[in-house]
C-alpha cells in the first residue's frame, strides 16, 4: 500500500549563495531508498514545469522514494538575480543538490532531468557516483537550439510591437560583445549563454551507460519523437545504456502559459520508476 510522506522546505549553502529546497521525503530511508534530484528547465518553463514536478513527487513518494528540487543560484527562492546566473554554477548547483541528498540518508540517487535541465543531468551524471538512473523529459539535446528559439521569443515581441527587426545572430552578436539580452523579462548574460550554447547530448553520452528512462510528449497518435531524438537514442544505445523510451500523448506543458498538465506522463514516470509494467 502507499505511504505517507513529509515535506520539508529549507535553505542550503550553495557554491555562490544561499539556495532554496524542497524535499519530499518517505516515512523511512533506508540504504534502499531512492531519492530523485530534479534538474529543471529554462527561464519561465521552469515555472511552468513546477507543478508537473510536484505532482511526480507526490506520487513517487508515496512509494518509499524520496524527491528533492533545488533552485539553482539566481531563478526561483534562491539567493541571486538570473542575469547573474550561469550555465556552470547552476551545474554546480545540481551536484550540490546530489550531495544534499546524501545528507539526508540516502545512497541510491537518480536525477529527473527536465526539458534543457536534461543537458545539465547529462553533465552532472558524468561526476554523480553510484548514479541509479537517468529520468528526461522532453530532454533538449542541443543547448544551441534550445537558444535559437529562445532568442525568437523577442524577436517575435519586437515584431508585433513594431520595433526595429532583430536577428539571431544579432542579438548573439550583443552576447558576444559583453552585453546582457533580455528576453520576456529574463536577463541572459555571455557566461550562461555561452554555457548554453556549448551544451549537447553528443558530447556527453559516450561513458554514460545508467539506464535511461526517456518520455516524449507528443500531442496526438499520428505525430512522432523528433528524427534527431531518436538518432541520439540509438547512438546512446549502441554505447551500452538501457534506455526505455515512451511516447505520451498529451499538450506539451513546458510551453503554456495557463497551468497545463500531462497525468499521464506522471503515470508513466512511476510505473517505470517502481517497474509496475
Amino acid at each position: 500500500m502507499p505511504s505517507q510522506y513529509r515535506i520539508k522546505a529549507d535553505l542550503i549553502q550553495g557554491g555562490a549563495g544561499k539556495l532554496f529546497a524542497l524535499h519530499y521525503a518517505p516515512q523511512n530511508i533506508t540504504s534502499d531508498t531512492e531519492c530523485f534530484v530534479v534538474a529543471a528547465s529554462f527561464a519561465e518553463e521552469m515555472n511552468r514545469c513546477r507543478y508537473m514536478n510536484t505532482m511526480f513527487a507526490q506520487q513517487v513518494s508515496q512509494f518509499n522514494y524520496g524527491f528533492l528540487s533545488i533552485d539553482a543560484y539566481g531563478t526561483g527562492d534562491s539567493e541571486g538575480e538570473f542575469k547573474d546566473s550561469n550555465w556552470e554554477q547552476n551545474c554546480q548547483d545540481l551536484l550540490g543538490a546530489v550531495t544534499y541528498a546524501r545528507t539526508l540518508g540516502y545512497q541510491k540517487i537518480s536525477i529527473l532531468g527536465v526539458r534543457l535541465g536534461a543537458l545539465q543531468a547529462l553533465q552532472v551524471a558524468q561526476e554523480t557516483k553510484h548514479l541509479q538512473r537517468l529520468i528526461l523529459w522532453q530532454p533538449v539535446i542541443s543547448g544551441q537550439a534550445a537558444l535559437i528559439q529562445f532568442l525568437r521569443i523577442r524577436i517575435a515581441a519586437s515584431m508585433q510591437r513594431g520595433e526595429q527587426q532583430e536577428t539571431v545572430q544579432d542579438l548573439e552578436n550583443q552576447i558576444n560583445s559583453g552585453q546582457h539580452i533580455s528576453v520576456s523579462g529574463y536577463d541572459i548574460g555571455p557566461a550562461l549563454f555561452k554555457g548554453i550554447k556549448a551544451a549537447k547530448f553528443d558530447s556527453l553520452v559516450d561513458s554514460l551507460v545508467v539506464p535511461v528512462g526517456w518520455f516524449t510528449v507528443i500531442t496526438s497518435a499520428d505525430r512522432k519523437t523528433p528524427r534527431s531524438d531518436m538518432m541520439m537514442i540509438e547512438k546512446w544505445r549502441q554505447k551500452g545504456a538501457r534506455i526505455d523510451h515512451q511516447e505520451i500523448i498529451g499538450p506539451p506543458f513546458w510551453l503554456a502559459h495557463e497551468r497545463t498538465l500531462v497525468p499521464e506522463l506522471i503515470e508513466a514516470t512511476v510505473r517505470y520508476v517502481t517497474q509496475f509494467y
